[in-house]
C-alpha cells in the first residue's frame, strides 16, 4: 500500500495537464513559446524572465523578486515558474564522465516539468548565447548553492 500510495503522489505532482496549471503560469509559457530561438530585450538572462511576467501581467520587482517564494522539495512546480539562481554548483555523472558547471548569477523559466526532480527550463544567455533555449536539468544534480523559485502573482 505505502508503494501505491508513493505512486499515486508521484503520478500527481508530475502528470499536470494545461488545466492544472496557475492560469499566470500559463501565460508565462505561452510567451516563452513565442521566443524560442530569439533573443528577448537585451539578451540577458532575467530579461526572459521580466518579459514573460510583464506578458503574463504578473507582479515582481527588480532585481530579482519574481513572484511568491516556493519551496521546490515541498511544493509542486508548475511550467511558468522562475528560478533565480546564486552560486549554483551542478555535477552530472555518468558511467564514464562527469560534467561539472557553475552558475555564478542566473534566471530561468521552469518550461516543463517531467518529475520532482527533472525539468526543463527556457533560459538565455547561456555560454554566450543570447537566444532563448530549452535545457534539461535534474535538480538532485545540484551540489552546492541556491536556487530560489518563485510563482508569478497577480499585480
Amino acid at each position: 500500500m505505502k508503494y501505491f500510495s508513493l505512486l499515486l503522489l508521484t503520478l500527481l505532482i508530475t502528470s499536470g495537464t494545461p488545466d492544472d496549471i496557475p492560469p499566470l503560469n500559463a501565460k508565462v509559457v505561452e510567451y516563452v513559446n513565442t521566443v524560442i530561438g530569439k533573443k528577448v530585450g537585451r539578451g540577458e538572462c532575467w530579461d526572459l524572465a521580466a518579459q514573460a511576467l510583464d506578458y503574463a501581467k504578473a507582479k515582481w520587482q527588480a532585481p530579482y523578486l519574481f513572484g511568491k517564494p516556493i519551496n521546490h522539495k515541498k511544493e509542486r512546480l508548475f511550467p511558468g515558474d522562475i528560478i533565480q539562481i546564486t552560486n549554483v554548483v551542478m555535477e552530472s555523472k555518468t558511467e564514464t564522465s562527469i560534467t561539472r558547471w557553475k552558475m555564478a548569477l542566473h534566471t530561468a523559466v521552469v518550461y516543463k516539468v517531467n518529475s520532482t526532480h527533472e525539468i526543463v527550463i527556457a533560459e538565455q544567455n547561456v555560454d554566450g548565447v543570447r537566444k532563448v533555449m530549452t535545457n534539461t536539468w535534474n535538480l538532485n544534480d545540484i551540489k552546492s548553492g541556491k536556487m530560489d523559485f518563485y510563482r508569478p502573482v497577480s499585480e
